[in-house]
């Protein structure tokens, strides 16, 4: 059985809350049930196993299981009557199932970044762009690329990172869309664990209790030096980041196999394979299922039916990427609320403790990452990530 968790409602929404569920929160001291619901969904995506008691109130208590490797596709009641979330999952679906049927794809397991460029997913450009997160010589190349091409501006270097979240997202959309086809029996998709050895120049496949001792390696060091992943990403050149990197560099190089013998990692990571199972006729009820007016056009021509899916697919996905931008930029300039303690003397006045305080974000406010910050002020936030989404993405007809 995994090991499970269990964390106050005030401890896990610090953790893993966003700011409207921390306002909420904050506001109300407790979750009503809209946002309640809407957190313990949040909670599915990143834990393989969440079990609440209570249903929002002050008390309500939280037991979660292992954290997920890759966040799992958002329950959503609608899915069985054809209705999507997001428009263009079923349009992946599609993309799946055919480059798998027409073994388009030679490898078995694979980084999931590699399978969103072999489904057709993403451009080569996007996926070339991935590992600048982590590669700060590569990252500035592709910074003075963009800056040359005009896509972006001095000082505005941090909403790459903005965009490169977004292909991030789409790894995981589609990690949600293999989980489903796997309970439908139409793939097998299952992890397989790989270390890179750098004095060796070799990577290998790490057996499930090396895996083990890594996981609990991470979640030790987290304890220790009170950070978690969301801590590490954003603010990943804080004296606690680096200190924590550098001990998990350290251990890491020290641990075992399964026999014992000290490794030298480098480095790890997740592959998954992915292996088609069903038939022609069962893939074709599958879709069915879910996604009805795709089946009489399939029937009409299927390559004619591919390519028109593929087309809408980066459509959509343009459009779900612009408009996200367009709902951040509009979240950041929009009113906001939060509580403030009162002192003493005013608390004897109006006999309250707390009062709701109403705010605007001010430029003044904002004096790190300036250039970045005046993209939302001046409203051009949205029009830059459009603008790198037509850069990296596919060309639209």
């Amino acid at each position: 059985m995994s090991k499970t968790t269990e964390f106050t409602q005030a401890q896990i929404v610090a953790i893993e809350g966003d700011e409207t569920v921390k306002e909420h929160l904050k506001k109300f001291n407790k979750l009503m049930t809209n946002m309640f619901n809407r957190f313990v969904k949040d909670l599915k995506e990143r834990y393989e196993t969440v079990e609440t008691i209570g249903k929002g109130g002050m008390k309500t208590k939280y037991i979660l299981g292992t954290k997920r490797e890759v966040l799992a596709e958002r329950e959503d009641n609608r899915m069985n009557n054809g209705a999507w979330s997001i428009s263009y999952t079923k349009n992946m679906d599609i993309m799946v199932v055919s480059a798998l049927e027409q073994d388009l794809v030679t490898e078995t397991a694979q980084v999931l970044s590699k399978w969103c460029l072999d489904f057709g997913l993403i451009t080569q450009k996007m996926f070339e762009l991935l590992p600048s997160k982590f590669n700060e010589h590569y990252r500035e190349q592709c910074l003075q690329e963009l800056k040359v091409n005009n896509i972006i501006c001095e000082g505005e270097d941090r909403i790459l990172n903005d965009f490169i979240y977004e292909i991030k997202n789409l790894q995981n959309q589609l990690a949600g869309t293999l989980n489903r086809m796997q309970k439908a029996n139409i793939i097998e998709y299952f992890p397989v664990y790989k270390g890179f050895i750098e004095e060796d120049d070799k990577t290998i496949n790490l057996h499930e209790n090396t895996v083990k001792k890594i996981s609990s390696l991470q979640r030790n060091l987290m304890e220790q030096f009170d950070v978690n992943e969301w801590y590490l990403k954003t603010y990943y050149n804080s004296r606690k980041s680096r200190e924590y990197c550098k001990e998990w560099k350290e251990n890491l190089a020290k641990i075992t196999d399964e026999n014992g013998e000290v490794i030298g990692l480098s480095y790890w990571y997740t592959t998954y394979a992915i292996i088609l199972k069903a038939t022609k006729k069962k893939i074709i009820r599958y879709l069915e299922k879910y996604n009805k007016e795709a089946i009489e056009q399939f029937k009409k021509g299927e390559d004619l039916f591919l390519n028109k899916n593929e087309e809408t697919f980066h459509k959509a996905r343009y459009d779900y990427v612009v408009k996200e931008a367009r709902k951040r930029e509009a979240n950041f300039l929009s009113e906001k609320t939060k509580i403030v303690e009162l002192n003493e003397s005013v608390n004897e006045i109006y006999g309250e403790t707390t009062k709701e305080v109403r705010y605007f974000n001010k430029r003044h406010e904002f004096t790190y990452d300036e250039n970045y910050y005046a993209l939302y002020f001046n409203r051009l936030y949205a029009q830059r990530i459009q603008e790198l989404q037509e850069y990296y993405g596919h060309t639209l007809k």
